[in-house]
């Protein structure tokens, strides 16, 4: 026994008459004798047990197999959640539950910003994913926010204005995902607010005072927000991205101060930072417009005639 291991030993003791047998399958084992072993005569037993191994072996590969074909799943059960969550925004503020669609929308904006990194680590993009994405998106920054809006602000006071000024944003909303599906991908800026930052301006003005009376000055205060958000998002006007935003250059003091204050007015006021937040990113956009048209007529001035 000389060179054997234990399995090894333990399989050729039990010999007797298996005249079907096929050596090959002690291939993978090392020594020389239980090579040799292998022309012997082995038990049905020994023979049972090589197969379940086998079988087994192949069992888990043919697991993994199959769940690697079914990866696609995973993001696109994260956009599931993402629509869910504008399906209930607008279920909670159709019954006059603010605070919840508040919270509703920004969980949806969370899932959307995890649905494509999950996609693109697993290797489970596909035209399917981009288009069902989409789709979500529609319920949770277009139609979820102009639901919210309409009864915050109109139900009671300006019935049918609010329908169309409303109905304006979701249109909006629909025709600036779509944008986004055919555009070139840039992934420093975008063409037009996007849709989760619309929202979450909708979201937040609506947080800042979910119980308000009925007024006029309500209705022109919800027509103007949605009006504008509406407008920036089908504008040419490029945003930052989030997710490559970089702070560098002289002015980097200055940034991390600024994120530092907004950081600490969230944690001492949550609905003043977050309508802060959502309010300077939305103005983000024309403030930036402005400053490179101020730059161009500077350049152009220089210039010597």
């Amino acid at each position: 026994t000389g060179g054997m291991n234990g399995y090894e030993l333990g399989a050729v003791q039990v010999q007797v008459q298996a005249k079907s047998f096929d050596p090959g399958l002690f291939s993978n084992f090392p020594s020389a004798l239980f090579q040799r072993a292998c022309h012997m005569r082995y038990t049905p037993c020994l023979m049972d047990t090589l197969t379940r191994i086998e079988k087994k072996r192949l069992t888990r590969e043919a697991i993994k197999e199959r769940l690697y074909r079914r990866r696609y799943l995973v993001p696109n059960a994260v956009t599931v959640g993402n629509m869910f969550c504008g399906f209930l925004a607008i279920m909670y503020a159709a019954t006059g539950r603010f605070e919840n669609a508040v919270i509703a929308i920004f969980l949806a904006i969370l899932l959307d910003g995890l649905d494509g990194r999950m996609a693109r680590r697993l290797n489970a993009t596909s035209k399917f994913g981009v288009e069902f994405d989409s789709f979500s998106d529609l319920i949770s920054f277009g139609v979820a926010p102009a639901v919210m809006m309409y009864h915050w602000a109109f139900h009671a006071t300006a019935d049918k204005f609010g329908v169309w000024v409303t109905f304006i944003y979701a249109v909006c909303a629909a025709g600036r995902l779509a944008r986004f599906n055919i555009a070139q991908e840039n992934l420093k800026s975008f063409t037009g607010l996007p849709s989760p930052g619309a929202a979450a301006a909708v979201a937040a003005v609506v947080y800042f005072k979910p119980l308000v009376e009925p007024s006029f000055q309500l209705v022109i205060i919800g027509a103007a927000v949605m009006v504008s958000l509406g407008y920036l998002m089908v504008s040419r006007i490029e945003f930052i991205s989030v997710k490559m935003f970089k702070i560098s250059g002289a002015r980097r003091v200055t940034a991390w101060v600024t994120i530092a204050a907004l950081i600490a007015l969230v944690y001492a006021d949550p609905k003043t930072g977050l309508l802060a937040i959502t309010v300077l990113y939305a103005l983000s956009g024309p403030i930036g417009l402005l400053r490179k048209k101020k730059k161009v007529e500077e350049a152009g001035q220089k210039v010597p005639s």
